[in-house]
């Protein structure tokens, strides 16, 4: 009885300790990975991708870029980040949107310029050249923001239009007054050099649509600004494959 006792192999009751610690070691490692993706890192990735799948074809849709002070057009930009016409651009786009102004305001943007068009009730009241408050919080707004980038373009230029209407006041002097206030505001208290601001009134003599209705004169009663980073005040802005706009 006791011979057969020894000869019996005896069992070890630890060794599921040796399967338990390779989990955990598995699950550790597994963690540290996640941790180590927090901040995603495109060429990391692309390494993880290649040891867990060597056959995968890993794609990019960009090529990344050390960060050059610009915001990303996907995210928010205020008045202190404005560095150049792009973020010009992107800021006048996000203020028109958040501030209800779609139907009246239209931004486009150029290989070198930005231009804004605002139906001039937003400024003005009919045959009038004064601006009401609440078309000087929008200028003193988007003053700021010209402020900003005045140290990198050469002009700014406003354009004064009118429709073809009956009315007591002359349209190229009402237009001409309006382009000049606009110009006014801005040189007293935003742009610091004068030499860069130029006015013009065209009148009713370019409209963008027929003067048959009262929609399309509204359309043709507005005000132009194009800032530029070239210094030919009359240089046209051909649209084109380069050019982004936001149209009402």
């Amino acid at each position: 009885m006791g011979k057969r006792n020894k000869n019996k192999k005896e069992i070890n009751k630890d060794a599921w300790l040796n399967t338990y610690a390779d989990m955990i070691t598995l699950i550790l490692i597994f963690f540290i990975l996640l941790f180590s993706m927090s901040t995603i890192d495109a060429e990391k990735y692309k390494k993880l991708v290649e040891i867990f799948n060597p056959a995968a074809v890993f794609e990019t849709t960009g090529t990344a870029t050390e960060s050059d002070g610009a915001t990303s057009p996907d995210e928010d930009i205020t008045v202190e980040e404005i560095v150049d016409l792009e973020d010009l651009y992107q800021y006048l786009s996000q203020y028109t949107k958040e501030n209800g102004l779609d139907d009246a305001v239209s931004i486009e943007k150029h290989e070198k310029a930005v231009s804004i068009k605002f139906m001039s009730s937003i400024f003005f009241e009919p045959d009038s050249s004064r601006i009401k408050a609440g078309g000087q919080q929008i200028l003193a707004d988007i003053g700021l923001a010209f402020k900003a980038v005045e140290p990198t373009v050469k002009s700014i230029r406003i354009d004064g239009h009118t429709a073809q209407a009956d009315s007591p006041v002359d349209d190229r002097d009402l237009s001409s007054s309006r382009a000049n206030e606009v110009l006014r505001f801005f040189q007293n208290g935003y742009i610091s050099d004068p030499s860069k601001l130029l006015s013009v009134g065209f009148g009713q003599y370019r409209p963008i649509a027929p003067n048959d209705t009262e929609e399309n004169r509204a359309q043709n009663r507005r005000v132009e600004i194009i800032i530029s980073e070239t210094d030919d005040f009359f240089t046209s802005i051909e649209t084109g494959s380069d050019t982004e706009t936001i149209t009402p």
